[in-house]
C-alpha cells in the first residue's frame, strides 16, 4: 500500500518545503533495513557478508559504501526476520537507521574523544559510538535524554550488546545540560588535576541515570569540554517513513472493519 501524501498535515508539508525535502519519499514502501556489526565482539564472532545472507536466506544483503561493518537488508524477498538471525540472537549485529549512522560517522570519532549524545534514546547511536571508541583509549560517551523510560531502553541496549563500559546516561533536558565530561576512566586520568580543579561541588550535578563501573566514581569536577556533540533527534530519521506507513495502514484497516 502506498501512502497518500495529501494526508500529511499542512504544518508537516510546510516543514518539508522549508527544508527542500521531496514529500514523494513518503510513498516509498520498500525501504531497506540497516544493521551494523557489533565490533566490540572478537572478530571470530563477527558474521561475514555471506553468513548474513545465509541466515536471512536472501542475497539482498549489501555492504554500505564507506560505512565499514554496515549493511543494507532488503526483506521483501525473504520470510526471515532480522530478529530470527543467529547473529542477532548472539548480539553480533544491531539495527540502526542509515541517517543516524551517518550522523555518528560525521563526528569522525577517535578512541580518546569525549562524546556527548543529546536525545540519545533509544540507544542505537550509543552502541555505534561505543564501537567506534573501542576499548583501549580514554574516550567516553555521555548520553542525555529527557525521558526516563527511554533511557531505560538505552541502558538495556548497551547492556545487551556489552558496549557500556565507557557510557554514562543522564535524565535531563539537553538544552540545560551542563555536566562536564569525566575526569577519570577507572584508575586512568582523562584530564590532569590542573585541568579539572573547580569550585563546584559534585552535589551540584545530577546523579547519572546509569554509569559503568569505570565511570561510577567520577567526581564530575572536570572543567574540560566534550570533543564531539551529537544532536540527532529520533523523529528526523528515515524510520519515520515506516511509522507513517504503519499509521496509514492502521487507519485503512479501521475503515474496512
Amino acid at each position: 500500500m502506498v501512502f497518500d501524501i495529501s494526508q500529511l498535515p499542512p504544518s508537516f508539508k510546510q516543514f518539508l518545503s522549508d527544508n527542500d525535502i521531496d514529500p514523494v519519499i513518503y510513498t516509498i514502501d520498500d525501504l531497506p533495513r540497516y544493521i551494523r556489526i557489533n565490533t566490540h565482539l572478537d572478530t571470530s564472532k563477527q558474521p561475514t557478508l555471506q553468513q548474513l545472507k545465509d541466515q536471512l536466506q536472501t542475497d539482498e544483503v549489501e555492504e554500505v559504501k564507506d560505512m565499514p561493518g554496515f549493511y543494507s537488508v532488503q526483506l521483501t524477498k525473504t520470510t526471515q526476520r532480522i530478529s530470527d538471525m543467529k547473529a542477532y540472537k548472539d548480539h553480533a549485529i544491531f539495527g540502526i537507521d542509515l541517517s543516524s549512522a551517518l550522523a555518528v560517522t560525521a563526528l569522525d570519532i577517535n578512541e580518546d574523544d569525549q562524546v556527548l549524545d543529546l536525545c540519545c534514546a533509544p540507544g542505537a547511536k550509543l552502541c555505534m559510538i561505543s564501537n567506534l571508541l573501542g576499548k583501549s583509549g580514554l574516550g567516553t560517551v555521555t548520553g542525555v535524554d529527557i525521558s526516563s523510560h527511554r533511557l531505560a531502553t538505552c541502558r538495556s541496549l548497551i547492556k545487551k550488546y556489552k558496549v557500556g563500559e565507557k557510557v554514562r546516561l543522564f535524565e535531563a533536558d539537553g538544552t540545560q545540560f551542563c555536566v562536564p565530561p569525566p575526569s577519570r576512566l577507572g584508575n586512568r586520568v582523562i584530564l590532569s588535576t590542573a585541568e579539572h580543579k573547580t569550585k563546584r561541588q559534585k552535589s551540584e550535578y545530577p546523579v547519572p541515570f546509569y554509569a559503568s563501573k569505570l565511570l561510577r566514581s567520577d567526581t564530575q569536577s572536570s572543567r574540560g569540554y566534550y570533543d564531539k556533540v551529537l544532536v540527532d533527534a529520533e523523529c528526523t530519521h528515515d524510520g519515520s517513513i515506516a511509522h507513517i506507513l504503519k499509521v496509514e495502514n492502521a487507519h485503512t484497516l479501521c475503515k474496512i472493519q
